[in-house]
């Protein structure tokens, strides 16, 4: 169990990073962007025995927390924490079952999957929307 969580901090860090290079992230923000990265996914992680829906809601709610009092502790950008931040979130596998069942011809699997892919799509962006339409003052900035 501890070996298992261990493990998906440090690959959710690591693939954080790796788009974060992919996206021409300053070097000196990397790490940030990881830790914004793994603390989203693993709110996610603990979450998806009760709600996978809520789970990924929280993880999108906490990176994008993170990017905005980062963005303004670091002078940058916010989305330079906040989009490689939601890659770990982002239902790659979902995407590729639903097109796998469509071309398998197995159209009631693709269904199924394709709706669960859409809600988790749907939630990143509404997790995102919520954080997102905080006021300013929240996350450290002063007027």
């Amino acid at each position: 169990m501890i070996i298992d969580i261990i493990i998906q901090i440090a690959m959710s860090f690591v693939g954080t990073i790796g788009f974060s290079i992919l996206f021409n992230v300053p070097k000196k923000e990397l790490v940030f962007c990881g830790i914004g990265g793994s603390i989203g996914w693993m709110l996610h992680y603990f979450m998806m025995d009760t709600s996978p829906i809520l789970g990924t809601f929280a993880g999108t709610a906490a990176v994008a927390a993170i990017a905005r009092h980062l963005a303004y502790r670091r002078k940058m950008p916010v989305t330079i924490y906040m989009i490689p931040g939601i890659i770990p979130l982002v239902p790659g596998a979902g995407i590729y079952f639903t097109m796998f069942y469509i071309v398998m011809g197995e159209y009631n699997d693709a269904m199924l999957r394709g709706v669960a892919t859409l809600a988790a799509a749907g939630v990143i962006a509404l997790g995102l929307l919520a954080v997102l339409s905080l006021p300013r003052r929240l996350f450290g900035y002063k007027m």
